[in-house]
């Protein structure tokens, strides 16, 4: 039996990489006779740039950069030498996991990390980029990076703004005299996990609550988007808007298309074309998926319902496994779904589930290799 292992990272817990390995172990300590095959998935955000990289037999590149706050970190992003193609992911530097809950704060955390990788990797000779811009703890529309590559976001005296959210309420213009010449040749493919715009009810300000946005700031990222916009289309007569997925990542997508001239594409389309998803699917006996978090928003257009609806067109069976399921949430009839786990309810709570994450999966992984055992008896 060839059973596949395709998962999405569980956010804030563990990568799409780490996912696979547990569950794997599990399946062979039930039976040595599986054949067991992994294909990690991602969306743009972490796990994005190792599974790149390993996939093309790339290299890493390890450097001192500034964190979400500015604070010094050391961070990596892949090289891919044969292709001269430079994998960068902003998790890696400005993530949600980087930062603990309660010190969340989308008013001053900043992309600049972001700006010092791409300078790192231009000095190594890259001048082509995919950029997974997932997982952001920031809404700054990349200006913290921008200014790294030259760019210069000044106030109505000609100062220098905060490079963060709250300095965007003080934007009056956007200088590109100074931009790098290496930055202003070299190609970015942008990967996003979302399609949101900048501004309005469904723009970036719908992620300001899980990067710790107050309700109280909540006017404040509205306003900071908005000018955002309104000196993009004066100085550079574009409708950020326009473009689909410019609010992603807090608006960093929408600033490096109508900045940089990069572009913007599906992460998890991208990452499932490069695996070739569908093929593994369809040669497979078996197809286990997951994410950290499965809700009713998993199942529109997300990397766990590509994977579910791939594996329904062949007629594979699909075994779900979350970090926690959202009540109510519909599984079995309207996806197909043969059998789903809850690492928190197996555990007995969302703590237990993030610390013991890689045993648990081990364990369920483990119950089902003895479970088909049985059925093929």
């Amino acid at each position: 039996m060839k059973i596949l292992i395709a998962p999405n990272s569980f956010k804030e817990s563990l990568n799409s990489i780490e996912v696979t390995k547990h569950i794997s172990k599990g399946l062979r300590k039930a039976s040595k006779k599986y054949i067991v095959i992994g294909v990690p998935l991602a969306d743009g955000g972490v796990g994005t740039m190792k599974i790149i990289t390993d996939l093309f037999n790339g290299e890493y590149i390890r450097c001192k950069v500034g964190g979400p706050f500015g604070e010094p970190i050391h961070a990596e992003y892949g090289i891919i030498p044969r292709q001269r193609v430079g994998v960068l992911e902003l998790a890696q530097v400005a993530g949600l996991h980087l930062v603990p809950k309660k010190s969340r704060n989308p008013l001053i955390s900043t992309t600049s990390g972001v700006g010092q990788l791409l300078l790192d990797a231009l000095e190594h000779g890259y001048r082509k980029f995919i950029l997974g811009i997932g997982d952001s703890a920031t809404i700054d529309c990349g200006v913290g990076a921008l200014n790294e590559l030259g760019i210069r976001f000044l106030d109505k005296k000609g100062g220098r703004i905060e490079l963060n959210c709250r300095g965007l309420l003080q934007l009056n213009t956007i200088d590109m005299s100074e931009l790098d010449p290496r930055a202003a040749i070299m190609k970015i493919t942008i990967a996003s996990d979302v399609k949101n715009i900048l501004t309005g009810r469904n723009g970036a300000i719908v992620y300001a609550k899980q990067k710790g946005a107050r309700e109280k700031d909540r006017p404040v990222i509205r306003r900071s988007l908005k000018q955002f916009k309104k000196i993009i289309y004066q100085q550079f007569d574009r409708d950020i808007d326009k473009i689909t997925g410019s609010g992603a990542a807090g608006g960093i997508g929408g600033a490096f298309v109508t900045l940089l001239s990069s572009q913007i594409v599906s992460g998890s389309g991208l990452i499932q074309e490069m695996v070739r998803l569908e093929e593994e699917i369809a040669t497979s006996d078996l197809v286990i998926t997951g994410e950290g978090r499965v809700d009713e928003q998993s199942f529109y257009g997300k990397t766990l319902k590509r994977v579910i609806d791939i594996a329904y067109i062949h007629k594979k069976p699909v075994i779900l496994i979350a970090g926690s399921i959202a009540q109510g949430t519909k599984l079995k009839k309207e996806y197909g779904i043969m059998a789903h786990y809850s690492l928190s309810r197996i555990s007995g709570s969302r703590k237990q589930a993030f610390e013991k994450a890689g045993e648990l999966l081990e364990k369920i992984a483990y119950r089902i290799g003895q479970e088909i055992r049985q059925r093929m008896k």
